[in-house]
């Protein structure tokens, strides 16, 4: 299931702030597949004692073994690699995933999140820049592509990308942050307690904007 919904899987503490967000298409075959797979194959004979993750792990694996040619199949296994830290075999298995399913928006982003995770930003930017081409409105895309603009140090575009994410979600505590990091950066104070204001006034004890401000007097 594929969604261009751009505020789906958006929280306070969005990716830039987490190791992984898994979009809703990925999540459901996940557990639907992930959950019929390991009823079947695992639950009943692995170790009861056995970490949850683990079983998430086995059942990716399995997953792929029974459907080798199914590239969901494989961004599971993918997702599950990145929940593990395990960037470099993240990348491999949802790089086989785009080449099988290359217009999946969850897949796109996954795999721009996995290189974006390695330093990869080039290559996380092309990702990113075709799930905009096919869903503008898609919010994670745009905030991990100012991000990363923010990262090469290209305010401009950056800034840009974040007013962007900002017109479709104006509560977006973590997208005022950044936009007052780049102020920052930028040696633009003012402009830079004005945006962290912002953040606090949609989060009041958002602990990261609460140590901007302080750094930067206000």
């Amino acid at each position: 299931m594929e969604t261009n919904n751009p505020n789906i899987g958006y929280e306070k503490e969005i990716t830039l702030k987490q190791a992984l967000v898994i979009l809703v298409g990925v999540i459901v075959v996940l557990f639907v597949v992930g959950t019929f797979v390991g009823n079947k194959f695992f639950w009943n004979k692995f170790d009861k004692t056995a970490n949850k993750v683990d079983l998430m792990m086995k059942n990716a694996e399995n997953l792929v073994k029974q459907k080798p040619k199914d590239a969901l199949a494989h961004a599971v296994l993918g997702l599950e690699y990145m929940k593990r830290g395990q960037t470099d075999e993240a990348i491999k298995e949802l790089e086989i995933a785009n080449k099988m399913n290359s217009k999946h928006l969850g897949i796109l982003f996954n795999l721009g999140l996995a290189y974006k995770t390695a330093a990869k930003n080039d290559e996380a930017l092309v990702e990113f820049n075709k799930i905009l081409e096919e869903s503008p409105y898609h919010f994670l895309a745009i905030v991990n592509t100012g991000d990363i603009y923010k990262q090469k140090k290209q305010y401009g575009k950056a800034l840009s990308y974040f007013d962007r994410a900002l017109k479709i979600e104006p509560g977006a505590a973590d997208v005022w942050l950044l936009q007052a990091e780049t102020y920052k950066d930028m040696d633009k104070k003012d402009m830079a307690l004005q945006s962290v204001d912002k953040a606090l006034r949609f989060v009041p004890d958002y602990k990261e904007a609460l140590e901007l401000k302080s750094k930067l007097g206000g």
